[in-house]
């Protein structure tokens, strides 16, 4: 194996392993998967045109078997290990999310599924999962199917022509796929990074580049030339490392950097001149690093998620470096017993290839049975849970949910409640709980489904038309969406007929936020709602909620506030009434985690896992624009007290669970509130005016 490739392998891998264990140091440390791409791409192509070369054709199965019994082995074997790991010690909440990426990623189509999820690569609102990494692999695995394909047509089209004939159609044919997908990644990334960090066609070029090189390239020039080449491509790498944020769209444009710098160290090889860094890519740690680099980017991301769920803290850098270590550990033993054995062994290297077919069907078989098992478990498990919960709300308890922080019914205790939760943390982020407490799937919310006009979703719920004494529109996020609960109990209570319009990043504000994609419709989605509510004169109130954000920007707060007013002006007139329901504390990330413990321990579950209230509970620059208005048909309703003490925001709270992952609230709270908003709407008397 070339020094410099086994050096560039461990370049990326300690890149990696210093960017997700101490972020801040390499912000940019997700660079290094460029150069895994880039040196798949040179190698497998150098070994197919070679093969191509010989016999003027590939033979498809044969390749396709080499690549099984090189990735195969050691990712199934994880993948293996971090399911018995999840079935063990991860909480029952996050269950559905890890099982399903474990899935995921023993199919290879992890990063399809990551982008479909538009999650940033740390984890937005889905915590970040053990096998989340598998989505390089993916894309690896992808690029086997399509790659080989591709340099076979050019080989089948040139076989009457000379060797070099030959590689200068298969080269044109890459060249035109590698640009292709080039422009893709640059268009792609300005457009919706979010999936474009994991999607195959924003990748395929990095491949691409390494290919063409392979194809064509030699070590050309004087070694001083070579070394020097070297040492730039060396600093391109690092520059990117350290220069690059995660405010860097990527990869567009910007990975150009890492893949020239990988392909310049590539093509400069291993230059004899004594300043070249040759002198330390043959160190031996170095080349062992690289040797083993596929099994040790395996192992340090499990390692890292699953050791808090097990210690129960968080890692800080004594930990961690036991983890590295532990890392290291594990990976030799990986590729000592499970990878070389399997890939160079004669178990199945002398056999044919349907052989390892066979054996990697099975293994992958392993992994998604156990996977589907712990699914019917999490799923038996839930359907307990919510027939628990709708008989819980059907029950009338005293002291349930909100209840039990009533100021005016202080102290509301109930005995039942003190060590119980509904719904439960495994159950919580899939269970709607509509006006009746049936199961969502058997009474939907919205009368007669979502109505689609333009980009306008219309959920429509409460009294009949020809029946409803007011009838309001209640606008916003996802914050609004899981209102709707208690809306409706309202409705039906006060006769209102209510049609909730939400879209996700699109407040009705003049202060943008969101990607780029997200602006652009919500420009549209702005110019839309107006219109469609002058059309609509029988509904003159409006109720706003919207997301506070994750903290006060002294910056840019009051323009947040100012939007929010100029927001105002753009409703029609036929919108009298304006009520703004204050935002919701935000909970954390171990909160569910936290409750899940608590009720195996059988403690109370009011004031375990409570947050600082400083802390969560987010100034609303909605609610300030609100109070800020000079019109008495303008008002705010404020239940954060039924969240709240003077101190601590509340996890648990008459027996109810109070968030559903780190900022919605549960359909189940959310409805105790119904009566409080109530009379909350009646003191304001801003409905009547």
């Amino acid at each position: 194996m070339r020094p410099e490739i086994q050096a560039l392998r461990a370049i990326s891998v300690t890149t990696i392993i210093i960017f997700h264990y101490w972020h801040g140091l390499i912000p940019g440390g997700y660079v290094a998967v460029d150069i895994f791409f880039v040196i798949s791409g040179f190698l497998i192509t150098g070994q197919l045109v070679r093969e191509a070369d010989r016999t003027s054709t590939i033979s498809m199965s044969q390749f396709w078997a080499r690549r099984a019994r090189r990735i195969l082995p050691a990712a199934l074997f994880v993948l293996f290990v971090v399911a018995v790991a999840t079935y063990l010690i991860v909480p029952l909440n996050l269950w559905g999310q890890f099982f399903d990426e474990i899935k995921a990623s023993a199919l290879y189509i992890e990063n399809w599924n990551l982008a479909a999820q538009a999650v940033d690569y740390l984890g937005a609102e889905n915590r970040p999962s053990p096998v989340q990494h598998y989505w390089t692999l993916s894309v690896e695995e992808q690029f086997y199917l399509i790659w080989p394909l591709l340099i076979l047509v050019g080989a089948a089209l040139a076989r009457k022509g000379s060797a070099l004939a030959r590689r200068r159609l298969i080269g044109l044919l890459l060249a035109i796929l590698t640009a292709a997908s080039l422009i893709y990644s640059v268009v792609e990334t300005a457009n919706d990074p979010a999936a474009a960090y994991f999607i195959t066609p924003t990748r395929m070029w990095e491949f691409g580049a390494g290919g063409l090189l392979g194809l064509f390239a030699a070590e050309l020039g004087r070694e001083r030339l070579r070394a020097v080449v070297s040492w730039l491509g060396v600093a391109a790498i690092l520059g990117a490392s350290f220069i690059f944020t995660a405010e860097t769209p990527y990869p567009g444009s910007a990975a150009l950097l890492p893949v020239f710098g990988s392909l310049a160290v590539i093509w400069a090889g291993a230059p004899d001149v004594r300043w070249a860094p040759l002198f330390w890519m043959r160190l031996r740690w170095v080349q062992w690093v690289g040797d083993n680099s596929y099994s040790i980017y395996l192992w340090h991301w499990p390692l890292l998620i699953l050791a808090p769920f097990l210690l129960l803290r968080e890692l800080d850098t004594p930990i961690k470096l036991v983890l590295i270590l532990l890392m290291l550990i594990l990976s030799w033993l990986t590729k000592r017993f499970v990878e070389d054995p399997i890939r160079s062994g004669p178990l199945l290297v002398l056999r044919p290839p349907r052989q390892t077919f066979f054996v990697a069907i099975g293994a992958t078989a392993v992994v998604l049975i156990s996977s589907f098992g712990a699914l019917q478990v999490l799923e038996q498990r839930q359907a307990e849970d919510r027939q628990t919960t709708a008989r819980l709300l059907s029950s009338g308890a005293r002291c349930l949910g909100a209840a039990a922080r009533d100021p005016e019914d202080q102290p509301c205790v109930n005995p039942a409640l003190r060590y119980s939760v509904s719904p439960s943390p495994a159950t919580a982020r899939e269970l709607v709980i509509p006006h009746d407490g049936t199961e969502a799937n058997k009474s939907p919310l919205c009368q007669g489904g979502l109505k689609i006009i333009g980009l306008l979703e219309l959920c429509t719920f409460g009294v009949p038309e020809s029946k409803a004494k007011r009838q309001i529109v209640a606008i916003g996020d996802s914050h609004a969406r899981r209102w709707r609960p208690a809306l409706n109990i309202a409705a039906l209570d006060q006769g209102w007929r209510v049609t909730s319009i939400v879209r996700r990043a699109c407040p009705l504000s003049t202060y943008g936020r969101g990607t780029a994609e997200d602006r652009a419709g919500c420009s549209v989605w702005k110019r839309q709602l107006p219109v469609w509510l002058a059309k609509n004169p029988k509904i003159d109130t409006l109720f706003a909620t919207q997301s506070a954000g994750k903290g006060k920007d002294l910056n840019t707060f009051p323009r947040q506030v100012a939007g929010y007013e100029a927001g105002f002006k753009l409703l029609p007139s036929s919108i009298n009434h304006i009520v703004v329901l204050r935002d919701n504390p935000r909970s954390a990330p171990g909160t569910l985690d936290c409750v899940e413990r608590t009720v195996a321990a059988s403690e109370l579950t009011g004031p375990a896992c409570a947050l600082p209230r400083s802390k969560v509970l987010i100034p609303d620059a909605l609610a300030v624009a609100a109070d800020d208005q000079d019109d008495p048909g303008i008002g705010v309703v404020d239940l954060s007290e039924f969240y709240c003490s003077s101190k601590f925001c509340f996890a648990v709270i008459g027996g109810v669970l109070v968030h559903s992952d780190d900022h919605h609230v549960t359909a189940l709270f959310n409805s105790t509130l119904a009566p409080f908003l109530i009379r909350e709407l009646d003191r304001g008397q801003w409905l009547n005016r």
